[in-house]
């Protein structure tokens, strides 16, 4: 299989990554890029030229690592750029029964996909089913080569800010690299986290960054709700550099190295600053740290709530994003504040392992496994139901 590369624009950061996949579908990395840059909020980006140099640095330092040339990319695109809308759709296969074939499944998506008005300054990223119908009888399982006359489906349509494309574009523009796909980063994060025995109902995707949390319902292989939350990593710095007057940078390395719930009794930590140092009390840290983290706990289920999600069912939850799973104990502190069951099963990797590349290697191993399925076109079998979901989804990005 050819290998695959994605750039992943995330909140601080941008990764680029080059893989391929290996036996038993395993993903193999050939090379990485990771450039901090000033990142975005509230749907604009800080600083356009931090962001042009994190592109092109990102994709040269893969390309060296990878020791081969990046010709296109499959671009992630965060919540605060996308717009999700669900459509269903009817429609009959003829005046008798006959089986449901390929070209059934693209005539419901473009009729589920008329029904809905496109976004002002957004262009369709992705439809992706969520479920169809047939004779009464309701299933996540693509209907292929089944007997009906009539075929129903609920889709979900997944669009993105076309200035977001052209900014992007423009700075791979200048390298010779084009943009071969999009895709929405909690779509790709939910299909690799979440197994799709727990996606069978509704899943919660918590993807907490460093500007904002992303909160995302996943059902099947599709996104039901996506949601922003302008909160993240940031404000816990910046919480802290407020509450002991001490510099951001300084206040950052404070909340790296707390362990939430741990009784600090009247220990201090001396703080590095430009103008020397200052000591604090852990006990402060902790209050400020802990105060903001219940809050967001707070947002995050009124926000659940909002999206139409029962969390007394106490739904299958996921935690993904660097900028709280990077701070120890804060799993465990969610899972109290939130009530929740809460996972963060980020698989293991030889390097960058850590919630912050969750992003980057959802998007990489959803392209590699739809391109999988793709070759492997009429060897997948008629019970692996994601595999084709995959397969039909490459072939109307790649459009």
């Amino acid at each position: 299989m050819r290998p695959a590369a994605i750039l992943d624009i995330g909140s601080s950061k941008v990764v680029c990554l080059s893989g391929s996949t290996v036996s038993k579908g395993g993903v193999v990395v050939h090379g990485a890029g990771i450039c901090p840059y000033a990142g975005y909020q509230y749907g604009a980006f800080l600083d356009r030229d931090s962001l042009h140099e994190a592109i092109v640095s990102a994709i040269e330092k893969t390309e060296q690592e990878s020791r081969s040339r990046i010709r296109d990319v499959a671009l992630t695109v965060p919540a605060g750029f996308s717009v999700l809308t669900l459509s269903d759709a009817t429609i009959t296969l003829g005046n008798s029964a006959r089986r449901v074939h390929s070209g059934d499944l693209d005539r419901l998506i473009a009729v589920s996909l008329k029904k809905i008005k496109k976004p002002e300054g957004f262009v369709l990223m992705h439809s992706t089913p969520v479920f169809f119908m047939v004779d009464g009888v309701t299933s996540a399982e693509v209907p292929e080569g089944i007997v009906t006359d009539e075929l129903s489906g609920l889709i979900s349509h997944m669009f993105v800010r076309e200035d977001y494309i052209r900014q992007i574009a423009s700075s791979l523009d200048t390298i010779g690299v084009e943009i071969s796909m999009c895709i929405n980063a909690q779509l790709g994060e939910a299909v690799m986290l979440i197994p799709a025995s727990e996606r069978v109902r509704p899943a919660l995707l918590i993807d907490i960054g460093y500007r904002q949390t992303d909160i995302a319902v996943a059902e099947s292989a599709a996104l039901t709700a996506l949601t922003t939350l302008p909160v993240g990593g940031y404000h816990f710095a910046a919480d802290l550099a407020f509450g002991l007057d001490v510099p951001l940078d300084a206040a950052e390395q404070a909340k790296r190295r707390f362990v939430f719930s741990l009784d600090y009794a009247d220990k201090t930590e001396v703080l590095r600053t430009p103008d020397g140092s200052k000591r604090v009390s852990y006990a402060a840290i902790s209050y400020i740290l802990e105060a903001r983290a219940s809050e967001l706990a707070s947002l995050i289920r009124k926000e659940v709530e909002k999206l139409n999600v029962n969390m007394d069912a106490r739904p299958a939850a996921y935690l993904s994003g660097g900028g709280l799973l990077m701070m120890r104990g804060s799993l465990d502190f969610m899972k109290k504040a939130l009530n929740l069951s809460l996972k963060r099963d980020m698989p293991w990797t030889p390097r960058l392992s850590t919630p912050n590349y969750c992003s980057a290697f959802g998007a990489l191993d959803f392209v590699l496994a739809a391109s999988r399925a793709e070759e492997e076109g009429p060897q997948i079998s008629q019970d692996d139901s994601s595999g084709k979901v995959l397969k039909r989804l490459t072939n109307f990005l790649t459009k």
